[in-house]
């Protein structure tokens, strides 16, 4: 082995920090990609790409330091400053030769952002700016755009459902026509989750939207929903789905198992169904006034909260897929108040704490807000201290061990 080729890296902490990336917040982005981009080519077009490399090394270090305590958390904030003052300049500059490398390192800004890392002075949405307008102009271009161009942009639409949904607005972005062209043509199992997040990006657009709220276009969104249902791969089918009776111990699980086979299935899935309850939730048919709106509001609070009870369940049933939590943490943003079963309240916190704890996601706004609304939020207050305590100290024993 030769030493007068190495990659750029300044300390010892940098390969590290470079490997945790890949093999762990990678999946943060390749969830529905085969060929794993961000994982196997990011990485290596870091070594070229200082503002990339940038990137990765401040999405990594904030991820490990929520993760693995004795990571300096500050890190990523150096790294985060470093990155955008070469990153801004080169965003500015039309037709820049390194696209992709710069789309790639502001959807990976954009994943800092949602993990909440505010930079004193600095505007956090800068990166989101700088993706959207990245992904408009290489509209155009998609049908002959890179495999990672592709990826990256996906990996953008994404994120743009957690921003819509968070800021209760319409997505700035959707996925293009050209984009969706390139599905149509490959239609393998990647292609049907990539559609499920079109689409959910749709339902944002019809939910947040100022357009009018009109019962025809609720109508063909439902008919889209239930058509990917009917018409998706057959590798789609669930592996298992065993329901769990209602009369159960208290302190048993609540959720059904629902198994499946890939990221990607999982993923097709959650997306599909966030979207089915974003529209249960804006169901333009519901009566304003009148006899029949207590009704109909009991139908949608029980449609919902099966809803939610399902994408929970998906998630906590394929726990190689961290994402399908953040998607479940969505869905708990939106319909959590209707939660009425004490069990599946506990579950529920049980999942944001595990996503915190294990995954470095913050939920802890979400926890709280649900603990005040719900009537047992005292109870509630101790159980996920003590959740968090004993995933603490299990991830302690492991790293020890």
């Amino acid at each position: 082995m030769t030493l007068e080729r190495f990659w750029p890296l300044n300390d010892s902490i940098e390969p590290l920090l470079l490997q945790h990336f890949t093999n762990e917040v990678a999946w943060f982005f390749d969830f529905c990609d085969r060929e794993r981009h961000f994982a196997v080519e990011v990485p290596h077009r870091a070594r070229s790409c200082p503002p990339l490399l940038d990137a990765i090394l401040a999405i990594s270090s904030r991820h490990l330091s929520r993760v693995r305590k004795h990571v300096d958390p500050y890190l990523a904030d150096r790294y985060y400053q470093r990155c955008l003052e070469s990153l801004i300049p080169e965003l500015g500059r039309v037709g820049s030769h390194c696209v992709d490398d710069l789309l790639a390192a502001t959807v990976v800004l954009r994943l800092l952002e949602e993990f909440d890392v505010p930079i004193s002075g600095l505007d956090k949405y800068q990166h989101s700016v700088g993706t959207r307008a990245l992904l408009r102009s290489q509209t155009a271009q998609v049908p002959s755009a890179t495999g990672l161009r592709r990826a990256a942009s996906w990996a953008g639409l994404r994120q743009e459902i957690y921003g819509s949904l968070n800021a209760q607005q319409p997505p700035v972005i959707k996925a293009s026509v050209e984009l969706l062209s390139h599905l149509d043509s490959s239609q393998d199992d990647c292609a049907w989750a990539n559609h499920a997040v079109s689409h959910c990006l749709e339902v944002l657009e019809f939910c947040f939207g100022e357009s009018c709220k009109s019962t025809e276009s609720f109508d063909a969104l439902l008919a889209s929903n239930v058509q990917w249902d009917t018409d998706r791969a057959p590798s789609y089918d669930p592996l298992c789905f065993q329901t769990r009776p209602e009369q159960v111990e208290p302190d048993n699980n609540p959720f059904w198992d629902i198994r499946l086979h890939s990221s990607w299935h999982v993923m097709g899935w959650q997306y599909r169904n966030l979207a089915r309850l974003l529209l249960i939730t804006h169901d333009p048919h519901i009566p304003r006034i009148g006899l029949r709106r207590q009704a109909a509001v009991q139908r949608m609070n029980d449609e919902a909260r099966s809803m939610i009870k399902m994408i929970c369940s998906i998630a906590l049933s394929n726990p190689s897929t961290p994402t399908a939590m953040v998607v479940a943490c969505m869905a708990v943003q939106v319909g959590g108040d209707l939660l009425e079963d004490p069990r599946e309240r506990r579950a529920v916190l049980d999942l944001l704490v595990q996503l915190e704890v294990t995954h470095g996601w913050p939920t802890k706004d979400v926890s709280s807000a649900l603990m005040g609304i719900w009537p047992e939020s005292e109870i509630m207050v101790d159980h996920r201290e003590e959740q968090e305590q004993g995933l603490i100290s299990l991830q302690s024993d492991e790293e020890g061990g």
